[in-house]
């Protein structure tokens, strides 16, 4: 029997901030890969916020158990009245064959962790934002000692990038690291009709066959470039069209409506800057046509933790990726084979111009994107080796 068949632990609990219905990319990826550990025989438990305790409080999807935690994140009462509300779910976990995994500084993140040390349960932290939850950030928080003493508890460290382990070996010191990237369900994005899905998806959107589709994704929001953005491509006098997938107004379920006044002044400056060369699509649980439907996938953010779900998606749809030079970029997009790096305005403007003109360059990276993908992306595959990792614990 191989190791990772296997069930060390009886159960495995995910915390996350956000899951499904949210759209967040932690939230997404850690309701998959609790998917793929259900369909492999694991029990599994996922908790997560209720903002404004208007989602249902328990559900089942795809074989996970979800537990969301009343969280009324609009005041500093209710804010510090999450982390009682916590400790109710936490207490409610007796089980000593368990493992946790918690998705980076959450709020709560360390009432979960003293919880698992208090109760002799092994955890896992994995980082999701750099800048926010790396080790070096983390150990720069207030209440930095009180952090790094959990942190220091951990029993394996979840890195989705260099940049993140070699933060963590920095400050914490070399211990059991699991490296991967998230993953992504490649089986969405090979399929037979993807001409016929792409022109379909166009015809709808009203783009024309042969005009180059550049595709964002993610709240609209400051940390994913904007307004930046859109006066460098505002000033790029090519033929072309912008599209926006993601949150501009959100519900008050959803943690990201805090910057609905924010997301709203962007769509309109946008509006005012590209006229017709956008288009704003709004959030969607199912995204893959649109992908299907560009050329070109634009990621301008100042921070992630990269790469994130969006842009696992773009390569695995088979589309260069122009990216904003942050930490953990260099991990997966090469610079001039499966997409391109920028650092400035001139570099993103000579880059950008470059795919929308050349086309024959913008299938052979969308090849090379597709190739990479295929090697490195392949979320059955990272789950196998997460579940290795974790039965070594």
């Amino acid at each position: 029997m191989s190791t990772s068949s296997i069930k060390k632990y009886n159960q495995i609990v995910i915390f996350t901030a956000e899951t499904y219905p949210s759209v967040a990319g932690d939230g997404r990826n850690a309701l998959l890969v609790g998917s793929k550990l259900a369909a492999k025989g694991h029990r599994v438990l996922l908790i997560s916020l209720n903002p404004n305790n208007l989602l249902q409080p328990y559900e089942t999807i795809n074989g996970v158990q979800i537990e969301r935690v009343a969280y009324n994140y609009k005041t500093k009462l209710g804010r510090a009245i999450l982390r009682l509300n916590l400790l109710w779910h936490l207490q409610k976990l007796k089980n000593p064959k368990t493992i946790w995994l918690i998705y980076g500084a959450m709020p709560g993140f360390r009432t979960i962790m003293l919880a698992a040390i208090l109760k002799g349960v092994s955890f896992i932290f994995r980082s999701t934002l750099w800048g926010f939850d790396d080790a070096y950030t983390l150990a720069g928080k207030p209440l930095k000692f009180f952090t790094r003493v959990l942190l220091k508890k951990v029993n394996g460290y979840y890195a989705l990038n260099s940049s993140f382990a070699s933060s963590w070996i920095s400050v914490f010191g070399q211990s059991n690291i699991f490296k991967s990237f998230q993953g992504v369900e490649l089986g969405r994005f090979n399929i037979k009709n993807r001409n016929e899905i792409r022109a379909l998806t166009r015809q709808e959107l009203g783009i024309p066959p042969d005009q180059p589709a550049i595709l964002m994704v993610g709240h609209l929001i400051h940390r994913k470039g904007f307004p930046e953005i859109i006066d460098w491509i505002g000033k790029i006098d090519d033929e072309y069209i912008l599209i926006h997938l993601g949150s501009y107004q959100a519900s008050e379920w959803d943690t990201v409506s805090l910057y609905n006044g924010e997301m709203s002044q962007h769509k309109s400056y946008a509006e005012k800057v590209l006229g017709d060369k956008i288009r704003f699509l709004g959030r969607h649980n199912d995204t893959y046509k649109f992908y299907l439907a560009s050329d070109i996938f634009l990621m301008a953010s100042y921070a992630e933790g990269y790469p994130p779900n969006s842009v696992n998606e773009a390569l695995a749809a088979g589309l260069p990726v122009i990216t904003r030079k942050i930490p953990g970029v260099t991990d997966t997009i090469t610079d001039g084979l499966n997409g391109f790096h920028f650092s400035s305005e001139k570099e993103f403007s000579a880059k950008l111009s470059s795919l929308i003109h050349n086309k024959p360059r913008r299938i052979e990276m969308g090849r090379n994107a597709q190739i990479f993908a295929s090697d490195k992306l392949n979320i059955n595959l990272i789950v196998d080796r997460l579940e290795t990792f974790i039965n070594a614990i």
